[in-house]
Protein backbone atom coordinates (compact mmCIF):
# COMPACT_ATOMS: atom_id res chain seq x y z
CA UNK A 1 0.00 0.00 0.00
CA UNK A 2 1.37 3.32 -0.75
CA UNK A 3 1.38 5.77 1.97
CA UNK A 4 0.11 9.30 1.57
CA UNK A 5 1.86 12.64 2.40
CA UNK A 6 -0.03 13.18 5.28
CA UNK A 7 1.00 9.35 7.09
CA UNK A 8 4.76 9.82 5.92
CA UNK A 9 4.77 13.71 7.99
CA UNK A 10 2.97 11.23 11.08
CA UNK A 11 5.39 8.66 10.60
CA UNK A 12 8.13 11.47 10.96
CA UNK A 13 6.75 13.12 13.74
CA UNK A 14 6.80 10.03 15.83
CA UNK A 15 10.21 9.21 15.05
CA UNK A 16 10.83 12.87 16.24
CA UNK A 17 8.98 12.64 19.12
CA UNK A 18 10.74 8.99 20.70
CA UNK A 19 13.93 10.38 19.52
CA UNK A 20 12.96 13.39 21.69
CA UNK A 21 11.86 11.22 24.25
CA UNK A 22 14.91 9.38 24.61
CA UNK A 23 17.55 12.41 24.77
CA UNK A 24 15.31 13.87 27.36
CA UNK A 25 15.56 9.87 29.31
CA UNK A 26 19.56 10.19 28.80
CA UNK A 27 19.98 13.62 30.13
CA UNK A 28 17.63 12.73 33.20
CA UNK A 29 19.44 9.97 33.82
CA UNK A 30 23.17 11.79 33.45
CA UNK A 31 21.64 14.34 35.97
CA UNK A 32 20.03 11.42 38.10
CA UNK A 33 23.91 9.91 38.41
CA UNK A 34 24.85 13.05 38.71
CA UNK A 35 22.87 13.85 42.00
CA UNK A 36 23.92 10.79 42.98
CA UNK A 37 27.82 10.85 42.71
CA UNK A 38 27.10 14.72 44.33
CA UNK A 39 25.51 13.06 47.27
CA UNK A 40 27.46 10.33 48.17
CA UNK A 41 30.64 12.88 47.90
CA UNK A 42 28.93 14.81 50.35
CA UNK A 43 28.11 12.67 52.37
CA UNK A 44 32.34 10.56 51.96
CA UNK A 45 32.92 13.90 52.94
CA UNK A 46 30.82 14.69 55.75
CA UNK A 47 31.82 11.21 56.73
CA UNK A 48 35.88 11.91 56.76
CA UNK A 49 34.86 15.21 58.59
CA UNK A 50 33.86 12.94 61.36
CA UNK A 51 36.19 10.80 61.38
CA UNK A 52 39.00 13.01 61.58
CA UNK A 53 37.63 14.73 64.39
CA UNK A 54 36.61 11.58 66.29
CA UNK A 55 40.71 10.59 65.92
CA UNK A 56 41.63 13.57 67.30
CA UNK A 57 39.56 13.05 70.32
CA UNK A 58 41.40 9.66 70.42
CA UNK A 59 44.54 11.64 70.96
CA UNK A 60 42.88 13.43 73.31
CA UNK A 61 41.84 10.60 75.55
CA UNK A 62 45.08 9.25 75.13
CA UNK A 63 46.75 12.79 76.43
CA UNK A 64 44.31 11.61 79.29
CA UNK A 65 45.10 8.54 80.12
CA UNK A 66 49.03 9.79 79.92
CA UNK A 67 48.49 13.07 82.56
CA UNK A 68 46.39 10.56 84.85
CA UNK A 69 48.98 7.84 85.01
CA UNK A 70 51.90 10.08 85.49
CA UNK A 71 50.18 11.91 87.98
CA UNK A 72 49.61 8.57 89.86
CA UNK A 73 52.86 7.23 89.07
CA UNK A 74 56.04 7.73 91.52
CA UNK A 75 58.24 8.88 88.72
CA UNK A 76 58.13 5.34 87.02
CA UNK A 77 56.59 4.30 83.68
CA UNK A 78 55.62 0.54 83.09
CA UNK A 79 53.49 -1.67 81.25
CA UNK A 80 50.87 -2.24 84.05
CA UNK A 81 49.40 1.83 83.46
CA UNK A 82 46.26 2.70 81.55
CA UNK A 83 48.34 3.68 78.64
CA UNK A 84 49.79 0.68 77.98
CA UNK A 85 46.48 -1.01 77.27
CA UNK A 86 46.30 -2.41 73.72
CA UNK A 87 44.41 -1.31 70.60
CA UNK A 88 41.34 -0.03 72.95
CA UNK A 89 38.19 0.47 71.12
CA UNK A 90 35.53 2.80 71.99
CA UNK A 91 32.12 2.93 70.64
CA UNK A 92 30.38 5.93 69.21
CA UNK A 93 27.50 7.08 67.28
CA UNK A 94 27.83 5.58 63.89
CA UNK A 95 30.95 3.93 64.18
CA UNK A 96 34.31 3.52 66.89
CA UNK A 97 37.36 4.68 67.49
CA UNK A 98 40.93 2.38 68.17
CA UNK A 99 44.10 3.43 69.76
CA UNK A 100 47.19 2.59 71.13
CA UNK A 101 50.28 4.06 72.50
CA UNK A 102 53.91 3.11 72.73
CA UNK A 103 56.47 3.89 75.02
CA UNK A 104 59.17 5.85 72.62
CA UNK A 105 61.79 4.55 74.87
CA UNK A 106 61.40 0.90 74.22
CA UNK A 107 62.69 1.50 70.72
CA UNK A 108 65.72 2.38 69.37
CA UNK A 109 66.02 6.26 68.62
CA UNK A 110 67.38 6.55 65.12
CA UNK A 111 68.72 10.00 65.56
CA UNK A 112 71.00 9.36 68.52
CA UNK A 113 73.19 7.86 65.57
CA UNK A 114 73.83 11.77 64.21
CA UNK A 115 76.45 11.80 67.36
CA UNK A 116 79.70 11.39 67.10
CA UNK A 117 82.74 11.12 69.23
CA UNK A 118 82.61 13.00 73.22
CA UNK A 119 85.80 14.55 74.28
CA UNK A 120 86.51 12.10 76.36
CA UNK A 121 86.49 9.35 74.09
CA UNK A 122 88.39 11.12 71.36
CA UNK A 123 90.98 11.70 74.00
CA UNK A 124 90.98 7.94 74.47
CA UNK A 125 90.78 6.78 71.62
CA UNK A 126 90.29 9.09 68.87
CA UNK A 127 89.96 6.04 66.15
CA UNK A 128 86.76 4.02 68.09
CA UNK A 129 83.32 4.55 67.34
CA UNK A 130 80.76 6.86 69.23
CA UNK A 131 79.10 4.44 71.56
CA UNK A 132 75.35 4.91 69.90
CA UNK A 133 76.46 3.25 66.92
CA UNK A 134 78.28 0.28 68.62
CA UNK A 135 74.84 -0.17 70.37
CA UNK A 136 73.05 0.15 67.29
CA UNK A 137 75.69 -1.80 65.26
CA UNK A 138 75.47 -5.11 68.66
CA UNK A 139 71.41 -4.67 68.07
CA UNK A 140 70.99 -5.41 64.34
CA UNK A 141 73.40 -7.78 65.00
CA UNK A 142 71.23 -9.91 67.29
CA UNK A 143 68.62 -9.46 65.26
CA UNK A 144 70.61 -11.16 62.45
CA UNK A 145 72.26 -9.18 59.99
CA UNK A 146 75.79 -10.05 59.78
CA UNK A 147 78.49 -7.70 60.76
CA UNK A 148 79.12 -5.84 56.93
CA UNK A 149 75.35 -5.15 57.38
CA UNK A 150 75.14 -3.67 60.38
CA UNK A 151 77.78 -1.41 60.41
CA UNK A 152 76.96 -0.04 56.76
CA UNK A 153 73.95 0.83 58.11
CA UNK A 154 75.25 2.47 61.41
CA UNK A 155 77.58 4.49 59.28
CA UNK A 156 75.29 5.42 56.54
CA UNK A 157 72.29 6.51 58.68
CA UNK A 158 74.81 8.63 60.90
CA UNK A 159 76.21 10.38 57.82
CA UNK A 160 72.94 10.63 56.23
CA UNK A 161 71.96 12.86 59.23
CA UNK A 162 74.42 14.31 60.61
CA UNK A 163 75.60 17.97 60.06
CA UNK A 164 78.68 18.03 57.93
CA UNK A 165 79.77 16.47 54.82
CA UNK A 166 82.72 13.91 55.72
CA UNK A 167 81.75 10.75 55.65
CA UNK A 168 82.49 8.06 58.81
CA UNK A 169 84.12 4.38 58.77
CA UNK A 170 84.25 2.24 55.81
CA UNK A 171 81.18 2.44 54.46
CA UNK A 172 79.81 5.62 55.52
CA UNK A 173 78.20 7.13 52.65
CA UNK A 174 77.33 11.29 51.50
CA UNK A 175 76.33 14.10 48.97
CA UNK A 176 78.52 12.47 46.41
CA UNK A 177 77.35 8.88 46.62
CA UNK A 178 73.85 10.15 46.69
CA UNK A 179 74.46 12.73 43.83
CA UNK A 180 75.88 10.08 41.68
CA UNK A 181 73.17 7.64 41.66
CA UNK A 182 70.11 7.32 38.58
CA UNK A 183 68.00 9.57 40.56
CA UNK A 184 70.69 12.16 42.45
CA UNK A 185 69.53 13.28 45.55
CA UNK A 186 71.62 15.04 49.03
CA UNK A 187 71.76 13.53 52.47
CA UNK A 188 69.42 15.10 54.66
CA UNK A 189 72.18 16.19 57.54
CA UNK A 190 69.22 16.63 59.53
CA UNK A 191 67.36 14.05 62.50
CA UNK A 192 64.62 12.43 60.77
CA UNK A 193 60.86 12.91 61.96
CA UNK A 194 59.50 9.82 61.41
CA UNK A 195 61.93 6.19 60.88
CA UNK A 196 60.41 5.68 57.70
CA UNK A 197 63.15 8.37 56.06
CA UNK A 198 65.69 5.56 57.04
CA UNK A 199 64.40 4.33 52.97
CA UNK A 200 65.93 6.86 51.45
CA UNK A 201 69.64 5.96 53.48
CA UNK A 202 72.03 4.33 50.72
CA UNK A 203 72.43 0.86 51.38
CA UNK A 204 69.28 0.25 53.36
CA UNK A 205 66.71 -2.01 51.16
CA UNK A 206 63.42 -2.99 51.63
CA UNK A 207 63.82 -6.32 52.95
CA UNK A 208 66.65 -4.57 55.84
CA UNK A 209 64.28 -1.59 56.76
CA UNK A 210 61.04 -4.45 56.94
CA UNK A 211 63.93 -5.49 60.13
CA UNK A 212 65.06 -2.51 61.35
CA UNK A 213 61.64 -0.94 61.57
CA UNK A 214 60.60 -3.87 64.73
CA UNK A 215 62.69 -2.36 66.98
CA UNK A 216 63.44 1.75 65.75
CA UNK A 217 61.63 4.72 66.00
CA UNK A 218 62.60 8.31 65.42
CA UNK A 219 62.12 10.99 67.89
CA UNK A 220 61.91 15.15 66.37
CA UNK A 221 64.03 17.08 67.65
CA UNK A 222 66.10 14.69 70.01
CA UNK A 223 69.40 13.33 69.32
CA UNK A 224 69.62 10.78 72.29
CA UNK A 225 69.26 7.17 72.39
CA UNK A 226 68.14 6.28 76.46
CA UNK A 227 66.17 3.15 77.33
CA UNK A 228 62.89 2.62 79.70
CA UNK A 229 63.92 -0.75 80.87
CA UNK A 230 59.81 -0.62 82.43
CA UNK A 231 58.59 -1.12 79.17
CA UNK A 232 61.00 -2.99 76.68
CA UNK A 233 59.09 -6.30 75.54
CA UNK A 234 60.06 -9.57 75.22
CA UNK A 235 59.77 -8.77 70.89
CA UNK A 236 62.21 -6.11 71.92
CA UNK A 237 65.27 -7.77 73.59
CA UNK A 238 67.10 -7.60 70.75
CA UNK A 239 67.14 -3.25 72.04
CA UNK A 240 68.89 -4.40 75.54
CA UNK A 241 71.44 -7.10 73.84
CA UNK A 242 72.26 -3.84 71.48
CA UNK A 243 72.36 -0.76 74.69
CA UNK A 244 74.53 -3.80 76.51
CA UNK A 245 77.11 -4.02 74.05
CA UNK A 246 76.63 -7.77 73.65
CA UNK A 247 77.37 -8.57 77.22
CA UNK A 248 74.33 -9.96 77.80
CA UNK A 249 72.87 -12.54 75.33
CA UNK A 250 69.40 -12.59 73.97
CA UNK A 251 68.44 -15.34 76.11
CA UNK A 252 69.61 -13.22 79.35
CA UNK A 253 67.70 -10.37 78.50
CA UNK A 254 64.69 -12.04 77.55
CA UNK A 255 65.08 -13.92 81.19
CA UNK A 256 65.87 -10.35 82.75
CA UNK A 257 62.45 -9.24 80.95
CA UNK A 258 60.33 -12.25 82.02
CA UNK A 259 61.47 -11.92 85.91
CA UNK A 260 60.86 -8.25 85.59
CA UNK A 261 58.48 -6.62 88.23
CA UNK A 262 54.73 -6.39 87.79
CA UNK A 263 55.04 -2.84 87.93
CA UNK A 264 58.67 -2.20 86.59
CA UNK A 265 61.26 -1.16 88.71
CA UNK A 266 61.37 1.65 91.05
CA UNK A 267 64.42 2.96 90.44
CA UNK A 268 67.05 2.55 87.93
CA UNK A 269 69.16 1.76 91.25
CA UNK A 270 66.86 -1.15 91.89
CA UNK A 271 67.27 -2.57 88.33
CA UNK A 272 71.36 -2.78 88.40
CA UNK A 273 71.00 -4.62 91.46
CA UNK A 274 69.28 -7.45 90.08
CA UNK A 275 72.16 -10.16 89.85
CA UNK A 276 71.34 -10.63 85.62
CA UNK A 277 73.33 -7.75 85.29
CA UNK A 278 75.98 -7.41 88.06
CA UNK A 279 78.70 -8.40 85.95
CA UNK A 280 78.40 -6.13 83.30
CA UNK A 281 81.53 -3.67 82.74
CA UNK A 282 79.61 -0.81 80.79
CA UNK A 283 81.05 2.52 81.93
CA UNK A 284 79.13 5.29 83.40
CA UNK A 285 78.00 6.91 80.36
CA UNK A 286 76.49 3.47 78.73
CA UNK A 287 74.85 3.19 81.84
CA UNK A 288 72.99 6.53 82.11
CA UNK A 289 70.98 5.23 79.03
CA UNK A 290 69.22 3.10 81.24
CA UNK A 291 65.95 4.84 83.11
CA UNK A 292 62.63 3.86 84.65
CA UNK A 293 60.52 6.45 83.18
CA UNK A 294 60.07 8.42 79.43
CA UNK A 295 58.59 11.55 77.99
CA UNK A 296 58.23 10.72 74.33
CA UNK A 297 54.96 8.30 73.40
CA UNK A 298 53.62 7.70 70.42
CA UNK A 299 49.92 7.03 69.60
CA UNK A 300 48.37 5.51 66.85
CA UNK A 301 45.12 5.70 66.41
CA UNK A 302 41.92 4.99 63.72
CA UNK A 303 38.27 5.92 63.68
CA UNK A 304 35.69 4.47 61.67
CA UNK A 305 32.56 5.72 60.58
CA UNK A 306 30.50 3.66 58.24
CA UNK A 307 32.95 2.53 55.84
CA UNK A 308 35.31 5.44 56.08
CA UNK A 309 38.24 5.04 58.15
CA UNK A 310 40.87 7.62 58.81
CA UNK A 311 44.28 7.06 60.65
CA UNK A 312 46.14 8.99 62.32
CA UNK A 313 50.06 8.68 64.02
CA UNK A 314 51.13 11.52 66.46
CA UNK A 315 54.38 11.53 68.61
CA UNK A 316 53.24 13.32 72.60
CA UNK A 317 55.77 14.64 74.46
CA UNK A 318 55.69 15.40 78.12
CA UNK A 319 55.64 18.52 79.15
CA UNK A 320 56.03 19.59 82.90
CA UNK A 321 55.28 16.90 85.90
CA UNK A 322 52.22 15.45 83.64
CA UNK A 323 50.86 17.73 80.75
CA UNK A 324 51.32 16.24 76.81
CA UNK A 325 51.00 18.20 74.05
CA UNK A 326 51.30 16.94 70.31
CA UNK A 327 55.08 17.16 68.89
CA UNK A 328 54.10 16.21 65.39
CA UNK A 329 50.92 14.13 63.86
CA UNK A 330 50.77 12.69 60.65
CA UNK A 331 47.38 11.37 58.56
CA UNK A 332 46.97 8.49 57.11
CA UNK A 333 49.83 6.73 59.86
CA UNK A 334 53.09 5.25 58.18
CA UNK A 335 54.58 1.85 57.68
Amino acid sequence: MIKTPQQRQRGIALLTVLLVLAVMTTIAASFSERSRMAIRRSVNHSQYLQASWLALSAEELAKRALKQDMEDADGTVHLQQYWATNEVIYPVEGGQIIGSVEDMRSCFNINALSQGLTDTEKQTNPNQKPLVQKQFQAMLEDMGLDLYLAEMAAERIHDYIDSDDRTSGSYGAEDGDYEAREVPYRAANQLMWHHSEMRAVLGISQPMYEVLKKSVCAIPGDDTQVVNVNTVEAERASLLVGMFEGELSRGEVEDLIANRPLEGWESIEDFWSESAVQNVTLNDTAKSAFVVDSSYFRFKGAAKVDNTVFRLESILQRSGSSQFVTLTRQYGGQQ
